[in-house]
């Protein structure tokens, strides 16, 4: 069967006559290393002996630097420039970040100590912030004094939270940015 794929490799011009007769020849087979049983009869070497050097080499002395040029001098200023920018710049960001982190914990601390919710309140209280209504549900004498601006609204951890209108001064002292509902009767009344 082989020499008729051989013939028909020939006709279709694929291959010559040389190039099958030299695939016909049988390939020489690979000889095969019998595995060494006695491995641990090996002589052990001798520890070579250290020869000491036959021309030590003189230390040479250290050349003098060479001055800079003005190039290396200014591109050496301009690299220390940077990097004094570059910690400069980040040693802000982390009195910046050690700020806002101090800022928040008294913040959370203040809210804490001060929250005046009450679990079993039935009564809902809806206030707006930006374009959404939220709601706290607080008890009647929370509703009144809500609306005569005694008490105010934030959030702590996604909780809606009742403070008192002082509380809620000195968190806007602290935090500008806080988020604080207070009401101001005497803007309703004016209106």
């Amino acid at each position: 069967m082989a020499n008729s794929f051989q013939e028909q490799l020939l006709k279709a011009g694929l291959v010559t006559q040389e190039q099958i007769e030299k695939a016909n020849q049988p390939k020489p087979k690979p000889v095969e290393k019998t595995p060494n049983k006695n491995r641990n009869t090996a002589k052990p070497r001798p520890n070579p002996v250290p020869r000491p050097q036959a021309n030590p080499q003189p230390v040479k002395a250290a050349k003098p630097p060479k001055p800079q040029s003005d190039l290396e001098q200014f591109y050496k200023e301009r690299a220390q420039l940077e990097r004094n920018e570059r910690e400069e710049t980040e040693r802000l960001a982390r009195e910046r970040a050690a700020r806002k982190k101090q800022t928040r914990e008294q913040v959370h601390a203040l809210i804490q100590g001060h929250v005046q919710n009450v679990d079993d309140a039935e009564i809902r209280y809806n206030f707006v912030v930006g374009d959404n209504i939220k709601y706290v549900y607080v008890t009647e004498a929370q509703q009144q004094a809500l609306a005569d601006g005694t008490l105010a609204i934030t959030f702590l951890e996604g909780k809606r939270c009742l403070i008192s209108a002082e509380i809620a001064a000195q968190l806007l002292a602290l935090d500008p940015g806080k988020l604080v509902i207070i009401n101001h009767p005497d803007d309703t009344a004016a209106a």
